[in-house]
């Protein structure tokens, strides 16, 4: 119970600290994203201000953690805490084909999470559950997923991350390299279903056996 009053507690200040200096005004930004960035110098004033705050969550949700070389803080996003990220060489930020995908083993909770269906598709989604004892369906729903990778310590690994839920802030190198690739985006991998039995123009709807 303490440690719930103290997350609730340490949720209630980050929610205020967030109206008063989210977004951060004196970095730079990706137009229309989340993500701001700026020298070793200004990202350290701005970090400083969210120091007591991430202190606190690492009390409770990292007790053990050692900072001593600092190069990232990612705590959990329930909190809404921003990301911050040291020593950035270069981000790249794609956008890629993504899915969606949900399985049921029935019409009810089916059309509850994707919504209605004509009936001669109901029809159908009944004919393929009542055909096999394995039968089930797979519903899909195409989007587009925003990530954005990031490369510290001129490294090639890289960390990849959501960033449209908290936001991140990035302290970057003097030779860094923002590649927004967000016009290009990437294709989607082989899907191995075809041929819906059902599709709502939101969810598309396929049989299958488990």
């Amino acid at each position: 119970m303490q440690d719930a009053i103290a997350v609730q507690s340490l949720k209630n200040d980050i929610a205020l600290l967030r109206q008063n200096i989210w977004p951060p005004a004196a970095l730079a930004n990706v137009e229309g994203l989340p993500i701001y960035y700026g020298s070793k110098q200004e990202v350290g004033e701005y970090y400083q201000q969210w120091e007591g705050l991430i202190a606190r969550a690492q009390d409770l949700f990292q007790p053990f953690m050692e900072d001593e070389a600092l190069d990232a803080v990612h705590l959990p996003s329930h909190l809404n805490l921003p990301l911050f990220y040291f020593h950035v060489d270069r981000i790249r930020i794609n956008k890629t084909r993504a899915k969606e995908s949900k399985t049921f083993r029935g019409i009810a909770s089916l059309v509850e999470k994707c919504g209605q269906f004509e009936a001669h598709e109901i029809s159908a989604m009944h004919r393929w559950l009542d055909s096999d004892d394995t039968a089930a369906l797979v519903a899909h729903r195409e989007f587009i997923d925003l990530r954005t990778y990031v490369f510290q310590y001129g490294q090639s690994e890289y960390t990849r991350t959501r960033f449209y839920v908290n936001g991140i802030v990035l302290s970057v190198e003097n030779d860094f390299e923002l590649v927004d690739a967000r016009d290009k985006p990437r294709k989607q991998r082989n899907d191995s279903y075809s041929d819906p039995i059902a599709d709502n123009k939101t969810w598309k709807v396929f049989g299958k056996y488990r």
